[in-house]
């Protein structure tokens, strides 16, 4: 399967699908702090290139609830992480994994159909 990983710069996530079997490449705008298929640019360039998976980690700066009250002055940066946020849902993969803090995703997108407690 070719996976794509985007906002990924450690290769963590891609290294485990890689390990697996599976043609996985990291994307970001950093460069990747573990040497392997690293895409260094903009992940929305690469979002139709015939990816069968997608792991997203869009920055949730904007969009996390910790963040709210500071949304009202800052609606415009809100807005631009939300359009990036959806660019991944409205890509063309048919399997598409969108992490990201609860925040106003869960309201204008839905509800998470998974929450995961990192510790």
């Amino acid at each position: 399967m070719r996976v794509l990983i985007a906002c990924e710069f450690s290769g963590i996530v891609r290294e485990a699908f890689k390990k697996h079997g599976h043609d996985a490449w990291s994307c970001d705008l950093l460069p990747s702090e573990i040497p392997g298929q690293h895409i260094q640019d903009d992940v929305l360039k690469h979002l139709n290139d015939g990816w069968d998976m997608m792991i997203a980690h869009p920055p949730c700066t904007y969009l996390c609830s910790s963040g709210a009250r500071w949304w009202k002055d800052r609606m415009h940066e809100q807005n631009k992480g939300m359009e990036f946020f959806y660019a991944f849902t409205d890509s063309e993969i048919q399997k598409v994994c969108i992490e990201n803090s609860i925040g106003i995703m869960s309201t204008d997108f839905k509800k998470p159909d998974q929450i995961i407690q990192p510790w």
